[in-house]
């Protein structure tokens, strides 16, 4: 395996802070010892196979079901498994989101667990995941995506275009594209993208603005990860609508807040 090298570290450097200001993405610590990561992987198979008996919290569920495999898709697993609402408060995953966001606290955006079977297409071509959240403002979110599988490029690992996080948001993309027509789209001279293998239990982290994809799952085991997504603790709404599914309603200009947005970090 071809795995980034990864320190055990509680908080990134200014070295680090700086590299992510310039590149938009940045490997990360390791976040789960071998114990802890055998319970988080049990329990997103249960929620994966919709056997968790905290299912009726989870905010949206979907599986892509075709010839190969079927891919699994979960909003709001955190609240179902304790072992996930206690991921998405780590102590080292919410210290290394706010430093690199540069705040004292961050907020809950909202968790995404992804499935991708073996031998599997599953691709997600080039996108920008602020392209899904432009409802909310300013866009500096920032995700932690959390392998629980060695994420290879033969298992599909995330690539990066380096400092596209400074450049203008794409056009959204929809369920016809591939990699060739979202490719279409981007802006001319862009860098080569930059594949980031990441061991299990260990994480990377990137900016809402930052372009990125993932090809299929060539290799016989599955690619599982947890991708949790924090905001700037005065994010607010751009419009009247929900936030998330299952969100309340906020208004033009409120700050988003509330049980499903919970804050972590130091004092305000």
């Amino acid at each position: 395996m071809r795995a980034a090298s990864l320190q055990d570290m509680t908080h990134p450097t200014d070295h680090d802070v700086a590299r992510f200001q310039r590149d938009g993405f940045l490997p990360g610590p390791r976040v789960l010892d071998a114990d802890r990561l055998e319970t988080v992987r049990r329990a997103v198979d249960a929620v994966a196979a919709e056997e968790s008996p905290g299912m009726s919290r989870v905010l949206a569920y979907r599986r892509r079901r075709d010839l190969a495999a079927s891919q699994v898709h979960v909003l709001g697993a955190w609240r179902a498994e304790q072992a996930l609402a206690d991921l998405v408060s780590d102590a080292t995953v919410v210290e290394w989101t706010r430093r690199l966001m540069r705040t004292r606290q961050v907020r809950l955006f909202r968790d995404q667990l992804f499935v991708k079977p073996a031998a599997s297409d599953g691709i997600v071509p080039w996108h920008q995941d602020y392209s899904d959240w432009v409802h909310t403002t300013p866009p500096a979110h920032v995700t932690c995506w959390i392998a629980l599988d060695d994420a290879t490029i033969e298992s599909g690992c995330l690539h990066y275009i380096p400092g596209s996080h400074m450049g203008t948001l794409l056009p959204k993309i929809t369920a016809a594209d591939d990699f060739r027509s979202a490719a279409m789209r981007l802006p001319a001279g862009m860098p080569a993208p930059v594949p980031v293998e990441v061991l299990a239990g260990h994480c990377v982290f990137h900016h809402c603005l930052t372009i990125h994809g993932s090809y299929e799952n060539r290799t016989p085991g599955t690619r599982r990860a947890l991708a949790v997504a924090y905001m700037h603790p005065e994010t607010t709404s751009v419009v009247k609508r929900d936030v998330i599914p299952g969100s309340a309603i906020f208004d033009e200009g409120q700050r988003i807040e509330g049980p499903l947005f919970p804050l972590f970090g130091g004092a305000p």
